[in-house]
């Protein structure tokens, strides 16, 4: 059996997109393996200082969770431009940025609420709460960031 060269659209190289339910499967998975990895190293970055910021410093988990994830959120664009999506043209990079800020908005917002409900509500540790909310928002951020934020576009120069 055959295998086709894909580039990273999902286009076959020398081909046409692929087709389908398969198709939009594979588009959608082409770049999953490299944003774990970049998700790895960003979860480090952010639980680790969360972690510091409310155990050791005894700052109020919602105000870590702020500061951490800001501080994530700047690893996993640096991450996702250059390694995961390898978008590395200087004329995309305000675009992206702009992009990147507002999903981060909607990202925070989301997972802020998630942990703020496990925490409070469900009386979850605040490691384990803020945790279990990112888990969630991550295949979220993941599609947003794939088709939106380091989208190619046509009129990308």
């Amino acid at each position: 059996m055959k295998t086709e060269v894909r580039d990273s659209r999902g286009v076959a190289v020398g081909g046409r997109p692929s087709t389908g339910l398969w198709g939009a499967v594979h588009s959608w998975a082409a770049h999953l393996h490299r944003y774990l990895i970049s998700g790895g190293i960003t979860v480090v970055a952010d639980f680790s200082l969360f972690w510091f910021l409310t155990s050791g410093m005894e700052v109020w988990y919602l105000h870590a969770h702020f500061i951490s994830r800001t501080f994530g959120g700047v690893v996993c664009f640096g991450l996702n431009r250059q390694y995961t999506f390898a978008n590395r043209r200087a004329g995309r990079f305000a675009s992206e940025a702009v992009r990147f800020l507002a999903l981060y908005a909607v990202s925070f917002v989301f997972s802020s609420v998630l942990v703020y409900a496990f925490v409070s509500g469900v009386a979850m540790g605040a490691v384990i709460g803020k945790f279990v909310a990112e888990c969630i928002v991550f295949l979220f951020n993941y599609t947003v960031m794939k088709y939106w934020v380091m989208a190619h576009r046509r009129t990308d120069v």
